[in-house]
Parts: C-alpha cells; sequence; structure tokens
C-alpha cells in the first residue's frame, strides 16, 4: 500500500518540522526531497526516486521543456535524513519556492509524499473534481 492521509505539524525557524511516523515507518530513514510540479515540495523514497531519475534521462534535452523539468526536479533534489527527534530539516531555498511558513502539511500521494504551506493548500483544496472523476471509473 502506498502513501495516504494527510498530516500538519509545525516547522520552526530553523526549518525542521516533524516527519509524520507513519511516513516514516514506510519510507525510511533517507530519501529524496525536490520541488514540486505546483508550489510544494515532494518527497521520493530512494527506490522511487531512482524511478524518477532514470525518466528524467529518457527526455530529450532539445527540447526547453523538457530540460527545465529537469532542472526543477534533479536540480533542486537533495537527500534528506530524519534526525534523532524524527524531525526533517528543509533546505532555505526549497522552502522560499513552496512558501513554506509555519503550519506545513504532508500529504500521500501513493508513490510519494507531497510538502504544502497550508495557506497555500487552502487555497485550491477546493477544486472542482468533475474533470478527473471522468477518467476514473469507480
Amino acid at each position: 500500500m502506498g502513501f495516504m492521509a494527510e498530516y500538519q505539524n509545525n516547522m520552526d525557524a530553523k526549518g525542521r518540522v516533524i516527519f509524520p511516523v507513519k511516513f516514516r515507518d514506510a519510507v525510511g530513514s533517507k530519501f529524496i526531497l525536490t520541488k514540486g510540479i505546483e508550489h510544494n515540495l515532494t518527497i521520493y523514497p530512494l527506490e522511487e526516486w531512482e524511478k524518477v531519475e532514470k525518466k528524467l534521462s529518457e527526455l530529450k534535452t532539445s527540447k526547453a521543456a523538457s530540460r527545465n523539468l529537469r532542472r526543477r526536479f534533479l536540480g533542486s533534489a537533495v537527500e534528506v535524513e530524519v534526525d534523532n527527534q524524527g524531525r526533517i530539516s528543509i533546505p532555505q531555498n526549497l522552502r522560499l519556492f513552496a512558501q513554506l511558513e509555519k503550519e506545513v502539511l504532508f500529504i500521500g500521494q501513493g508513490d510519494y509524499i507531497e510538502i504544502w504551506s497550508k495557506s497555500n493548500y487552502d487555497t485550491i483544496d477546493d477544486f472542482d473534481l468533475t474533470d478527473a472523476l471522468e477518467d476514473i471509473d469507480f
């Protein structure tokens, strides 16, 4: 079973935040943290990150969109380790990109985990799912 559920924790002034135990148990103590597609961050387990890296390496570098996608994911990727107190430290450049403040959300997305600023997520959480539901047969 993949990552699911939503957890909220507070980040301190140094960019440290408690990593949810349920996610920690599944992802382990080391993983990759990178910029997300929107103004969020993405956590990939090491084995999942290898798949992402492979897919990115197969993109044609002659296309500007492919180069930009590689820059977004590979250029901002860092290996993160959970400390003895169960916290992760989010680098300042990633905190700025995701506009992280005190309230941070961790949201399971199956193969990966998203990190959102609560205020940013609250603005997109009220979206219309009609179009997406047309692609899924429940």
